[in-house]
C-alpha cells in the first residue's frame, strides 16, 4: 500500500515567524505568530492523518480543517478504519450508519459512538498503550480533537512498526493553507481551550512504554543513528542485532537493503526537522533528528515485505508451490490464514490476480503487493471451501443415486453449496434416470464436472418437456435451441412437426416413473420427423420423374423411374414396361380430364 503525494497548493501561503524576525515583532505580534504557527502545524497533522486513513481505507475523507474534524465525529471512517486494522474483529456490517445516509439527513446518533467504541477495541487488540486514546466524548462532541489526531499519528507510528499499515507523511512546510484556512483553524483551537499535544515526543513515547531498560534501549538507538550516518553496513546490522534494542527479524542477508533504506529515512527526517526549527516556539528533541525504534522496526519490516514479495512473485513465475506456500508462511510476511492444504489455491488464484493487474495496467513486470497477496489469499481460502462443500454434495449425489432415490438426488442438486445451475423439480426422476445411466455406464462415481456439465443438459431437456406438455410449438423450438440441450439438426420449418411428434412421444410415457422424455428420446424423434419430411420431399421428386416418363412414352424410362428408392413402390416387374405405360398413360389423361371436368363445373354460372 502506498501513499500518494497531495501537497496541494491552497492559494497564497501562509508566513510564519524565524529567529530572524524577532526584532521586528513586538511581544504581542509573537504571540500571535506563534498562535498562527500552531494552528499551521495542526493543519498540516490533519492532512497527514487524512491522506493516512484514506490510504488504508480506500476512501475519501472531507478537507482538512475544520470540516474533517466534524466528519469524524461520526466515527464512521474510524469505523472503516478499525476494519483495516483488525477485519476479523470488526467487520463492516459491524458500522452504524456505515454510507452516512442517517448522519447527512438527521446528524448525529448516539449509536454513532458504537463506531467510535470499536475503533478504541481494534487498537487495544493491536496493542497501542493506552496513554495515547481519546475519550468517546474527545471524538463524539467534539471536546478535544487534537487528542483524536495525536491518537491517529501515534497509531500510524505503531502499525507502521508492526508492519501493517504505511507510514504516516511528514507535510510540515510542504504544503500551504491560506490565511483564511489558518485562522479558522486557530479559532477552533481557541474553543478547546487545551494545550497543543506533543506530536514530535510520540515515537519516544512508544519506546518509554515497553516493558524494557529504557536507558539501555535509548542508548542502543542512538549507536544505530550513528552507524547508519558512517554507513558501513556491518557496523549498522551490529547495532541492529543488538538485544538491548529489542528490534525482531533482522536479516543478515538484508543487511545493505536495511543500510539504505535507514539512511534515506534518516536523511528526510533531518531535512523536515530543520523546517520546524525555523519556528519561534520549536523545542528540540533528541528524537527529532534520530530514527526512533519504532520507526527503524517499521522500516525493517518494510524491506523484509518488499524482498519476500519478491520472492512470491518469482515463486509464481516458476508456478512453484512448494517455493510459494515457504513465502506465504514466511514470519517476515506476516500474512493470515496461510493454510498448507490450499497451496493450489493459492497458485491458481495468485496468478490469475497478477494476471489481471498486468492487463489492467498494460505493463509487463508488475508485481503484487503485500495487501493484494493478502487479499489473494482469502479469496482462495474461499475458493478451497467453496470446492471442499461441492466434494460433499457429489458424495451425497453418487448416495443417492446408488439408493435411486430420486428426491435426495434433487436435494443435492438443488443446494447452494453444490454451485450448480438450476434445477426443476418436475423433472427429478429424469434427473435421477439419467445420471444413473451415466453412472452404470462409467461404472464408477461421477465427479463435479460431469455432475455439472449432466445438470446443464437436463435441466434444458426438463424445460423442453414442459415447453412439449403446455403445447406452445414456439416455445418449444426454442427450448430445443437451447445451447445446454445440445440437440442437432433442428430446422425452423419443421417445429410444428417436432412439436407434435414429441407430444405423441411423452403421452406414451404416462405411467413411467420418468415421463419426461430423455435427452436420447428427443433427439430420436427430432431425427424421425427430420426423416419423415426428408422422405415426403424425395417421393414428390421421384414423382415427379415418373410423370416426366410417362410423358416421354418410352417404356424402359418409366421403368427406370418406377424403380427409383424414394418413389417407395414396391413389386416392380421389368417385363411389364410396355403394360405399365399403357396403364399408367390412361390413368394420367383420365385424370386430367376429371380435372378440367371439374375445374369446368366450378366455373359454370347457374344463370
Amino acid at each position: 500500500m502506498e501513499q500518494e503525494e497531495d501537497h496541494v497548493d491552497r492559494g497564497p501561503s501562509a508566513s510564519y515567524g524565524t529567529i530572524e524576525d524577532n526584532h521586528r515583532l513586538t511581544a504581542d505580534e509573537m504571540d500571535e505568530r506563534r498562535q498562527q504557527n500552531v494552528a499551521y502545524e495542526y493543519l498540516c497533522h490533519l492532512e497527514e492523518a487524512k491522506i493516512w486513513i484514506e490510504a488504508c481505507i480506500n476512501d475519501s475523507l472531507p478537507p482538512s480543517g475544520p470540516d474533517l474534524e466534524e466528519g469524524l465525529r461520526n466515527g464512521v471512517f474510524l469505523g472503516k478504519l478499525s476494519h483495516f486494522m483488525c477485519p476479523e474483529l470488526v467487520s463492516l456490517k459491524k458500522l452504524y450508519d456505515k454510507d452516512q445516509t442517517r448522519y447527512k439527513q438527521r446528524g448525529l446518533h448516539f449509536r454513532h459512538t458504537d463506531n467510535i467504541n470499536w475503533w478504541l477495541r481494534a487498537m487495544a487488540e493491536l496493542g497501542l498503550p493506552q496513554i495515547f486514546y481519546p475519550e468517546t466524548t474527545d471524538i463524539y462532541d467534539k471536546k478535544n480533537m487534537p487528542r483524536v489526531i495525536y491518537c491517529i499519528h501515534a497509531l500510524s507510528l505503531y502499525m507502521f512498526k508492526l508492519g501493517l499499515a504505511p507510514q504516516i507523511e511528514d507535510l510540515y512546510g510542504k504544503i500551504k493553507f491560506t490565511e483564511e484556512e489558518i485562522s479558522a483553524m486557530r479559532q477552533e483551537l481557541d474553543k478547546y481551550g487545551i494545550q497543543m499535544p506533543a506530536f514530535s515526543k510520540i515515537g519516544g513515547i512508544l519506546a518509554n512504554e515497553m516493558p524494557v531498560d529504557e536507558a539501555a534501549l535509548h542508548a542502543a538507538i542512538i549507536a544505530i543513528n550513528e552507524a547508519i550516518e558512517k554507513e558501513v553496513i556491518t557496523e549498522t546490522l551490529n547495532a541492529l542485532q543488538n538485544p538491548a534494542t529489542h528490534l525482531s527479524n533482522v536479516i543478515t542477508d538484508s543487511a545493505a537493503i536495511y543500510q539504505e533504506t535507514l539512511h534515506t529515512a534518516k536523511s528526510i527526517k533531518s531535512e523536515n526537522t530543520k523546517n520546524k526549527s525555523i519556528d519561534l516556539d520549536y523545542e528540540p528533541d533528541v528524537y527529532d533528528e534520530l530514527l526512533t525504534q519504532a520507526e527503524i522496526q517499521g522500516y525493517i519490516n518494510r524491506v523484509n515485505t518488499n524482498e519476500t514479495l519478491d520472492q512470491v512473485n518469482e515463486a509464481i513465475n516458476k508456478q512453484n508451490a512448494e517455493e510459494l506456500l515457504t513465502c506465504l508462511q514466511s514470519p517476515l510476511f506476516g500474512l493470515k490464514h496461510v493454510q498448507l492444504e490450499n497451496v493450489e489455491f493459492y497458485l491458481y488464484r495468485l496468478t490469475l490476480e497478477r494476471e489481471t493487474k498486468i492487463n489492467n495496467h498494460s505493463a509487463e513486470g508488475m508485481i503484487l503487493d503485500k495487501d493484494e497477496v493478502q487479499a489473494g489469499v482469502l479469496e482462495a481460502n474461499k475458493d478451497a471451501d467453496v470446492d471442499y462443500q461441492k466434494s460433499l454434495v457429489i458424495v451425497s449425489v453418487n448416495e443417492a443415486l446408488q439408493n435411486k432415490d430420486g428426491d435426495a438426488l434433487y436435494e443435492c442438486l438443488s443446494s447452494s453449496k453444490a454451485c450448480l445451475p438450476p434445477v426443476l423439480q418436475n423433472g427429478k426422476m429424469l434427473y435421477l434416470e439419467e445420471f444413473s445411466n451415466i453412472r452404470d455406464e462409467k461404472q464408477e462415481e461421477l465427479d463435479y464436472e460431469e455432475v455439472l456439465g449432466g445438470v446443464k443438459v437436463l435441466s434444458a431437456v426438463a424445460k423442453i418437456n414442459e415447453a412439449v406438455t403446455a403445447g406452445d410449438n414456439t416455445a418449444t423450438f426454442n427450448c430445443l435451441l437451447d445451447t445446454d440441450a445440445h440437440l442437432q439438426s433442428l430446422d425452423l420449418s419443421n417445429q410444428i412437426k417436432y412439436q407434435e411428434q414429441l407430444a405423441t412421444a411423452k403421452s406414451a410415457k404416462q405411467g413411467n416413473s420418468n415421463e419426461m422424455l430423455t435427452h436420447f428420446e428427443i433427439q430420436e424423434n427430432i431425427d424421425l420427423v427430420n426423416r419423415q419430411v426428408q422422405e415426403e420431399q424425395d417421393r414428390i421428386v421421384a414423382v415427379g420423374k415418373i410423370n416426366e416418363a410417362i410423358d416421354s412414352k418410352d417404356p424402359e424410362t418409366l421403368l427406370g423411374a418406377l424403380k427409383l428408392p424414394e418413389a417407395k413402390l414396391k413389386s416392380i416387374k421389368p417385363k411389364q414396361a410396355a403394360h405399365y405405360q399403357n396403364l399408367i398413360t390412361k390413368a394420367k389423361k383420365l385424370e386430367m380430364k376429371m380435372l378440367c371436368f371439374g375445374g369446368m363445373i366450378s366455373n359454370h354460372d347457374p344463370e
